[in-house]
C-alpha cells in the first residue's frame, strides 16, 4: 500500500510518502518545510498564531502531494512544542478535520522515542543485531529523547533540551560571542544531567544520532550538493569531526552559516544550538565516534500507521 506520514516537531514539518509492504518501505516522496512551532514558546503558553498558519499551509501542500501519489493513508504525529503548548492538541485535532487526515495526535516523549527507534531500525546496517549496547540519540527543535537502541522495553530518558529552545534561551548575538556559548554549553551539561551522571540503566557503549541536526553534519561532513537520505543512514562520523564543524559553524555569522547549509539554510540559526547536544552527548559518553541516521521519528509515524490498516 501507498501510505504518507507527517511528523509536526518544534521546527520543521516533514513529509515522507512510500510504498509499504510487509514492515518494509520504499520512498515515494519527500518534503521539508520550517513553520518552526516551538518560536518563543513558553511551558502552557500559546503557539505563535503565524508558525500555526505556516504549518497549517505546508500540511495541506504535503497531504495534497500525498494525495496525488496514490497516498491511501496519511498520518500526522506532533511533538514537543504541541506537548508544551495549551493550544497543541486542540491544533493538531483541527489540522486533523481540516484535511482529513486517518490520523493526526500529539504523541509523548515515551511514544515518540519508541517510533524513532522503530525509525532507524528499519534503516540500520545489521538491523536489531547491531542495535546491541547503542543509544539512540533523537534531538529536535524542543526535546532529546535519549533510549537504549537494542532494547525495546528499556528506559527512555525524554530531556527538555532541543536546538530551538536553547537558541532563543543563549544565542543574541550574530556570530554568538563567547560567553554566550559558554552559557549554552552549561545548560547543555545540565540538561544531559539525568542521563550522563547515572546513565538510568542505558548501555551507551555506542551513540546512533537522528533527526535534523545529526543529518545536517552528516551532509557537511559528506559535502554533498543534493540531499540523499541513504548516505546519511549509517554514516560513521568522528568526535574530532563534530568539534571542528561545531567551532567553524560558531564562528560564522549567520549569513556565512545560511550559504554552507545550502541543502537546509533555514536551520542556519539553530545548528549550533544542535551541535552542542551531540557535542555534549559524544564526550560526555566518553565516544571517538558515533552513526547518522536520516531515518528516524518520520518512518516510525509511517511504518505504524501503514500496520493498522
Amino acid at each position: 500500500m501507498i501510505a504518507a506520514a507527517l511528523d509536526l516537531g518544534s521546527n520543521t514539518l516533514r513529509l515522507l510518502v512510500a510504498e509499504v509492504a510487509d514492515g518494509a518501505w520504499q520512498a515515494l516522496d519527500r518534503g521539508l518545510e520550517s513553520p518552526r512551532l516551538g518560536r518563543g514558546l513558553k511551558p502552557g503558553g500559546e503557539l505563535s498564531g503565524a508558525s500555526k498558519q505556516a504549518a497549517r499551509e505546508a500540511a495541506a501542500g504535503f497531504v495534497d502531494r500525498a494525495r496525488k501519489l496514490g497516498a491511501e493513508r496519511v498520518a500526522l504525529a506532533a511533538t514537543q512544542a504541541c506537548r508544551q503548548a495549551a493550544d497543541g492538541e486542540d491544533f493538531v485535532a483541527r489540522l486533523g478535520r481540516e484535511l482529513g487526515l486517518d490520523s493526526a495526535r500529539v504523541i509523548s516523549g515515551a511514544q515518540e522515542a519508541a517510533l524513532s527507534r522503530r525509525g532507524v531500525l528499519s534503516r540500520l546496517k545489521g538491523g536489531k543485531d547491531s542495535a546491541k549496547g547503542a543509544c539512540l540519540a533523537d534531538i529536535g527543535g524542543g526535546s532529546t529523547e535519549i533510549m537504549d537502541l537494542g532494547q525495546a522495553d528499556a528506559p527512555v530518558l525524554s530531556l527538555e533540551l532541543g536546538a530551538v529552545a536553547l537558541t532563543e534561551a543563549f544565542i543574541a548575538s550574530d556570530p554568538p560571542n563567547p560567553d554566550e556559548m559558554q552559557a549554552m554549553q552549561a545548560a547543555v551539561a545540565q540538561g544531559l544531567g539525568p542521563l550522563l551522571n547515572s546513565r538510568q540503566g542505558l548501555n551507551c557503549s555506542r551513540l546512533i544520532a537522528t533527526a535534523g541536526t545529526a543529518a545536517t553534519l552528516a551532509a557537511l561532513r559528506l559535502g554533498m550538493e543534493v540531499y540523499q537520505p541513504e548516505e546519511i543512514n549509517n554514516l560513521a562520523v568522528s568526535r574530532k569531526d563534530l568539534i571542528m564543524e561545531y567551532n567553524r559553524l560558531a564562528h560564522l555569522p549567520l549569513e556565512q552559516r545560511q550559504r554552507a547549509l545550502a541543502l537546509e539554510p533555514e536551520r542556519a540559526d539553530i545548528i549550533i544550538a544542535g551541535l552542542a547536544i551531540l557535542k555534549g552527548l559524544v564526550e560526555g559518553l566518553g565516544l571517538e565516534n558515533f552513526i547518522t541516521m536520516d531515518a528516524g521519528l518520520l518512518e516510525g509515524i509511517l511504518l505504524e500507521h501503514a500496520a493498522l490498516a
